[in-house]
């Protein structure tokens, strides 16, 4: 049975890939994806990009259209932490493999050039290639003891019409009740002015002054704070950002919360709502298609090979030593090369030549990682937990989630997927593995997995009444997460934007005259380290090559940070403040 199975999903998902890859090779050839006649590339136009994430796939998916030849480098498997997985858990009569993933799909309607590339990947019945593929997660639930409120995220029909179902709006209504007189008015006009002193604040505040004050500062916390205020604040950064309220940029938190502010009052997103997720899993839905095509763009994609060091000489760049899964080693060389790896990978490979030559490159291994990591409840109820994000807000591990089939509309959980015992999926993120749980009594971080499974499952029932611990029927813990029999091991950490680390972020364009870096721990317009972030950071990396290769094909698009226009004239006149050492106007 496994020997057919196997062969039947190997069947299933060759006929797939050559659908897209017809696709592909068909809008190519229209012109409905892709840059059409602006291919144009130098004699010199040998790429290797290391890192097969969304940062390294982007800067290949740029430079290909363009006309470069492009070799990709990926040590372990392709889309990085954007990637979904098959998991070990039991197939049966022919159903694909459950799915787990690093982290739920959340593509917020302010994304920019995540959405653009989706655009030009061919799918197979959609106009708008896998773009098409994006639907949307319409209210966000804060499940607390007692009753959860869910809120519309957005002022949309749909958002609001899903908000306002009697069984949501009576529950909103008894927790609003029980959460609402907790929080003095005080407290919530104090973190109504601290937005609106940065929301007034012009762009040389915001990098003098905000991104040098932790968040914690910056909304005015102090020890005698109430506890409320304290909890607000600490659960709006560690799940949004997996960061410490006391180390976060403030200019970080405020940014996204003026995205998420413009999006619902749906400006800059094109159309697209507060929320979005994809349809399926995000390997079928995105990831895989994305391959094909690039494949039909002849970019080069080796799997299973380690960067061990880039090789200088005469000031250059001039190859790249690789080893591969049997620990063979040669040597690569290239015109150009981009590393699109995760800032703590970036030392790995840097020799000391390239430190003597571009000494702030050290600078990069300032920056800070932490874990932010997901884990998949597979349960045997298809009851509706929430209609779309869920934040535990009292969890001691700051669990935010999202159930996945509701939103799967080509696919049934139990047909489709397993063995048929699971209904549903229940995707988690744990964004605190540093504070002692409730059950275990310990950091997720010494937790087993099994042990991290136990808890972070009692958090989830503890507050929210739709799922019960007897409904559990597996889990998925992600594979980067490695147990040593004492403590875990986190091969994908999450660069965090702490206050004063925008300095040590590099941007694309390094003193070495052909070696760029992309990856959404570089500056960028987003300022965080996402999948629009690192979609940013490799469209950079493309246009410096373009400049310095010389290339006459057009630049990859690129979109800049957009402000609340009914404050512009308060920002001018924070600019004058500013330049002559005043405080922001509101800044009281």
């Amino acid at each position: 049975m496994v020997e057919s199975d196997l062969s039947r999903r190997t069947v299933l998902k060759g006929a797939a890939a050559g659908s897209i890859a017809l696709a592909a090779a068909t809008a190519t050839s229209s012109g409905l994806v892709g840059i059409g006649p602006a291919r144009s590339a130098p004699a010199q136009n040998r790429v290797v990009v290391v890192g097969g994430g969304v940062a390294g796939l982007t800067t290949a998916h740029e430079l290909a259209e363009r006309g470069f030849k492009v070799t990709v480098f990926e040590k372990r498997a392709w889309g990085g932490k954007a990637r979904s997985m098959d998991s070990a858990l039991p197939v049966a009569d022919g159903r694909r493999p459950l799915p787990g993933e690093h982290g739920f799909r959340f593509f917020p309607g302010y994304y920019q050039a995540v959405p653009d590339t989706m655009k030009r990947i061919p799918f197979p019945g959609n106009a708008n290639g896998v773009y098409d593929n994006l639907t949307s997660a319409p209210t966000l639930t804060a499940a607390q003891s007692g009753a959860d409120i869910t809120l519309p995220f957005g002022i949309q029909p749909d958002q609001i019409g899903a908000a306002i179902d009697l069984k949501w709006i009576i529950k909103t209504l008894a927790g609003a009740a029980q959460w609402i007189p907790k929080l003095p008015y005080s407290d919530l006009l104090t973190f109504a002015n601290r937005l609106f002193v940065y929301f007034t604040s012009c762009d040389a505040r915001r990098i003098g002054q905000w991104e040098q004050t932790s968040f914690l500062d910056f909304a005015k916390v102090t020890p005698n704070s109430n506890p409320q205020y304290m909890l607000l604040i600490s659960t709006l950064t560690r799940t949004l950002v997996a960061a410490k309220e006391e180390i976060a940029s403030s200019r970080t938190m405020c940014t996204q919360a003026e995205n998420f502010l413009l999006n619902i009052l749906n400006r800059n997103n094109d159309g697209r709502e507060t929320d979005n997720l994809l349809n399926g899993p995000t390997n079928e839905r995105w990831i895989d298609p994305w391959m094909n095509y690039l494949k039909s763009q002849n970019v080069d994609f080796q799997l299973g090979f380690t960067i061990q060091s880039l090789n200088m000489e005469g000031g250059k760049i001039k190859s790249a030593t690789v080893q591969d899964q049997n620990g063979a080693t040669s040597t690569i060389e290239a015109d150009w090369f981009v590393t699109a790896v995760a800032p703590e990978q970036v030392s790995n490979i840097c020799t000391p030549d390239i430190y003597n030559a571009d000494p702030g490159l050290a600078k990069i291994k300032d920056l800070f990682v932490d874990w932010m990591t997901g884990i998949q409840f597979f349960v045997n109820t298809d009851k509706q937990l929430a209609p779309g994000h869920i934040g535990w807000i009292e969890s001691p591990w700051r669990l935010t989630g999202i159930q996945q089939g509701q939103h799967w509309k080509p696919y049934n959980i139990s047909r489709d997927f397993g063995d048929g015992k699971a209904k549903e999926i229940l995707s988690v993120d744990i964004s605190d593995w540093h504070t002692p749980g409730e059950l275990i009594k310990k950091a997720a971080k010494d937790c087993s997995p099994e042990e991290v499974a136990r808890e972070s499952w009692h958090q989830v029932t503890k507050t929210l009444d739709t799922v019960k611990e007897s409904d559990l029927v597996y889990w998925h813990l992600d594979p980067g997460i490695k147990w040593d029999g004492s403590a875990n091991t986190n091969d994908d950490p999450l660069m965090i934007n702490t206050a004063k680390s925008w300095g040590n972020r590099p941007t694309s364009v390094t003193k070495i005259p052909n070696l760029f870096l992309a990856g959404d721990f570089c500056q960028s317009n987003i300022d965080l380290a996402t999948m629009e972030g690192a979609c940013e950071g490799g469209r950079n990396a493309a246009n410096a090559i373009l400049d310095a290769s010389g290339s006459t094909a057009s630049k990859a698009k690129l979109w800049p940070h957009v402000t609340i226009s009914e404050f512009d004239g308060l920002r001018a006149l924070d600019e004058t403040r500013w330049r002559n050492g005043q405080k922001n106007l509101f800044d009281n």
